[in-house]
Protein backbone atom coordinates (compact mmCIF):
# COMPACT_ATOMS: atom_id res chain seq x y z
CA UNK A 1 0.00 0.00 0.00
CA UNK A 2 1.24 3.55 -1.04
CA UNK A 3 1.33 6.14 2.17
CA UNK A 4 1.97 8.47 -0.23
CA UNK A 5 -1.06 7.42 -2.49
CA UNK A 6 -3.46 7.12 0.22
CA UNK A 7 -2.45 10.55 1.54
CA UNK A 8 -2.91 12.23 -2.10
CA UNK A 9 -6.50 10.17 -2.01
CA UNK A 10 -7.42 11.41 1.55
CA UNK A 11 -6.70 15.19 0.70
CA UNK A 12 -8.21 15.41 -2.36
CA UNK A 13 -11.17 13.75 -1.45
CA UNK A 14 -10.87 15.91 1.28
CA UNK A 15 -10.71 19.20 -0.25
CA UNK A 16 -13.06 18.35 -3.23
CA UNK A 17 -16.07 19.00 -0.61
CA UNK A 18 -14.69 22.30 -0.14
CA UNK A 19 -12.11 24.04 -2.51
CA UNK A 20 -10.56 21.53 -4.87
CA UNK A 21 -11.84 21.18 -8.74
CA UNK A 22 -9.88 18.13 -9.28
CA UNK A 23 -12.46 14.94 -8.64
CA UNK A 24 -10.86 12.05 -5.83
CA UNK A 25 -11.05 9.61 -8.84
CA UNK A 26 -7.88 10.87 -10.15
CA UNK A 27 -6.36 9.27 -7.63
CA UNK A 28 -8.90 6.81 -6.09
CA UNK A 29 -9.44 4.67 -9.00
CA UNK A 30 -5.55 4.25 -9.88
CA UNK A 31 -4.67 3.17 -6.42
CA UNK A 32 -7.63 0.96 -6.94
CA UNK A 33 -6.82 -0.83 -10.00
CA UNK A 34 -3.18 -1.34 -8.92
CA UNK A 35 -4.26 -2.92 -6.03
CA UNK A 36 -7.86 -4.77 -6.19
CA UNK A 37 -7.64 -5.80 -3.13
CA UNK A 38 -7.62 -2.93 -0.69
CA UNK A 39 -10.29 -0.84 -3.58
CA UNK A 40 -12.66 -1.06 -0.84
CA UNK A 41 -10.13 0.51 1.95
CA UNK A 42 -9.03 3.51 -0.83
CA UNK A 43 -13.50 3.68 -1.64
CA UNK A 44 -13.92 4.22 1.97
CA UNK A 45 -10.97 6.62 2.84
CA UNK A 46 -12.29 8.86 0.16
CA UNK A 47 -16.16 8.42 1.40
CA UNK A 48 -14.29 9.41 5.24
CA UNK A 49 -12.56 12.62 3.76
CA UNK A 50 -15.54 14.05 1.60
CA UNK A 51 -18.02 13.63 4.53
CA UNK A 52 -15.42 15.41 6.76
CA UNK A 53 -13.94 17.92 4.15
CA UNK A 54 -18.04 18.63 3.44
CA UNK A 55 -18.63 20.02 6.73
CA UNK A 56 -15.95 22.51 5.77
CA UNK A 57 -17.38 23.47 3.03
CA UNK A 58 -21.01 23.89 4.57
CA UNK A 59 -19.89 26.00 7.15
CA UNK A 60 -18.15 27.99 4.44
CA UNK A 61 -21.77 28.83 2.90
CA UNK A 62 -23.05 28.94 6.43
CA UNK A 63 -20.80 31.80 7.50
CA UNK A 64 -20.18 33.66 4.01
CA UNK A 65 -23.20 33.18 2.38
CA UNK A 66 -23.33 35.08 -1.08
CA UNK A 67 -19.86 36.41 -1.42
CA UNK A 68 -18.10 32.77 -1.48
CA UNK A 69 -21.05 31.87 -3.89
CA UNK A 70 -19.81 34.51 -6.21
CA UNK A 71 -16.16 33.27 -5.77
CA UNK A 72 -16.40 29.66 -6.13
CA UNK A 73 -19.30 28.82 -7.47
CA UNK A 74 -20.22 30.15 -11.27
CA UNK A 75 -23.88 32.34 -11.45
CA UNK A 76 -25.60 29.94 -13.55
CA UNK A 77 -24.74 26.76 -11.61
CA UNK A 78 -25.74 28.68 -8.46
CA UNK A 79 -28.86 29.51 -9.95
CA UNK A 80 -29.98 25.78 -10.80
CA UNK A 81 -29.28 24.64 -7.53
CA UNK A 82 -31.37 27.07 -5.49
CA UNK A 83 -34.00 25.84 -7.69
CA UNK A 84 -33.69 22.80 -7.53
CA UNK A 85 -32.96 22.77 -3.71
CA UNK A 86 -35.99 24.85 -3.36
CA UNK A 87 -38.35 22.38 -5.45
CA UNK A 88 -36.85 19.08 -4.12
CA UNK A 89 -35.22 19.86 -1.04
CA UNK A 90 -33.05 17.19 0.42
CA UNK A 91 -33.13 15.19 -3.01
CA UNK A 92 -31.08 17.93 -4.70
CA UNK A 93 -28.07 17.57 -2.39
CA UNK A 94 -28.70 13.89 -2.59
CA UNK A 95 -28.19 13.81 -6.69
CA UNK A 96 -25.23 16.18 -6.07
CA UNK A 97 -23.24 13.92 -3.51
CA UNK A 98 -23.35 11.44 -6.40
CA UNK A 99 -22.55 13.59 -9.59
CA UNK A 100 -19.28 13.41 -10.91
CA UNK A 101 -18.63 17.22 -9.42
CA UNK A 102 -16.70 18.81 -7.46
CA UNK A 103 -18.75 18.44 -4.28
CA UNK A 104 -17.66 21.85 -3.18
CA UNK A 105 -20.26 23.40 -5.53
CA UNK A 106 -22.51 21.46 -3.25
CA UNK A 107 -21.59 21.94 0.16
CA UNK A 108 -21.07 25.51 -0.37
CA UNK A 109 -24.30 26.04 -1.61
CA UNK A 110 -26.47 23.96 1.48
CA UNK A 111 -24.65 25.60 4.15
CA UNK A 112 -25.86 29.17 2.16
CA UNK A 113 -29.15 27.93 1.74
CA UNK A 114 -29.10 27.12 5.70
CA UNK A 115 -30.32 23.36 4.48
CA UNK A 116 -30.62 21.37 8.02
CA UNK A 117 -27.35 20.50 9.06
CA UNK A 118 -28.80 17.27 10.27
CA UNK A 119 -30.31 16.43 6.64
CA UNK A 120 -27.17 17.74 4.99
CA UNK A 121 -24.89 15.20 6.91
CA UNK A 122 -27.38 12.23 6.42
CA UNK A 123 -27.88 12.94 2.47
CA UNK A 124 -23.78 13.69 2.09
CA UNK A 125 -22.86 10.05 4.01
CA UNK A 126 -25.20 8.32 2.08
CA UNK A 127 -24.42 9.78 -1.40
CA UNK A 128 -21.06 10.24 -0.88
CA UNK A 129 -20.88 6.53 0.20
CA UNK A 130 -22.44 5.38 -2.77
CA UNK A 131 -20.52 6.92 -5.06
CA UNK A 132 -17.36 6.08 -4.02
CA UNK A 133 -18.05 2.35 -2.20
CA UNK A 134 -20.09 1.35 -5.78
CA UNK A 135 -16.72 2.44 -7.76
CA UNK A 136 -14.41 0.10 -4.74
CA UNK A 137 -16.89 -3.01 -4.97
CA UNK A 138 -16.62 -3.27 -8.75
CA UNK A 139 -12.52 -3.10 -8.45
CA UNK A 140 -12.63 -5.17 -5.78
CA UNK A 141 -14.66 -7.80 -7.53
CA UNK A 142 -14.00 -7.64 -10.92
CA UNK A 143 -10.37 -7.04 -10.33
CA UNK A 144 -8.59 -7.11 -13.55
CA UNK A 145 -11.52 -7.47 -15.38
CA UNK A 146 -12.49 -4.00 -14.33
CA UNK A 147 -9.09 -2.63 -16.08
CA UNK A 148 -10.41 -4.89 -19.53
CA UNK A 149 -14.15 -3.50 -18.88
CA UNK A 150 -12.49 0.09 -18.84
CA UNK A 151 -10.46 -0.28 -21.75
CA UNK A 152 -13.32 -1.73 -23.63
CA UNK A 153 -15.60 1.24 -22.52
CA UNK A 154 -12.98 3.55 -23.77
CA UNK A 155 -13.00 1.39 -26.87
CA UNK A 156 -16.75 2.53 -27.58
CA UNK A 157 -16.64 5.74 -26.07
CA UNK A 158 -18.34 7.74 -28.92
CA UNK A 159 -21.45 4.86 -28.85
CA UNK A 160 -21.32 4.88 -24.75
CA UNK A 161 -21.69 8.69 -24.89
CA UNK A 162 -24.27 8.95 -27.42
CA UNK A 163 -26.43 6.05 -25.70
CA UNK A 164 -25.77 8.05 -22.50
CA UNK A 165 -26.86 11.25 -24.03
CA UNK A 166 -29.61 9.61 -25.04
CA UNK A 167 -31.12 8.24 -21.89
CA UNK A 168 -30.16 11.86 -20.39
CA UNK A 169 -32.45 13.33 -22.60
CA UNK A 170 -35.38 10.97 -22.48
CA UNK A 171 -35.03 10.72 -18.57
CA UNK A 172 -35.68 14.30 -18.62
CA UNK A 173 -38.39 14.87 -20.42
CA UNK A 174 -40.11 12.06 -19.28
CA UNK A 175 -39.70 13.64 -15.63
CA UNK A 176 -40.55 16.85 -16.70
CA UNK A 177 -43.56 15.39 -18.27
CA UNK A 178 -44.65 13.46 -15.44
CA UNK A 179 -43.87 16.05 -13.16
CA UNK A 180 -45.63 18.75 -14.28
CA UNK A 181 -48.86 16.51 -14.70
CA UNK A 182 -48.47 16.08 -11.10
CA UNK A 183 -47.96 19.39 -9.92
CA UNK A 184 -51.55 20.51 -12.38
CA UNK A 185 -53.04 17.19 -10.41
CA UNK A 186 -51.89 18.69 -7.32
CA UNK A 187 -52.99 22.60 -7.66
CA UNK A 188 -56.87 21.47 -8.14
Amino acid sequence: MSTEGLLGLFLLAFTDSFISPILPEVVLLPLSLATPSLALYYAAVAWIASILGSFIGYFIGYKLGPICITRFVPEKHWLRIKDLVDKYGAWAIFWGAIAPLPYKVISISAGVLNINIRIFTLVTIIGRGKRFMIEGILIYYLGERAVELGQSILTYKPLLLLTTLIIIFGAYHLTKRFCGKSKENLNL
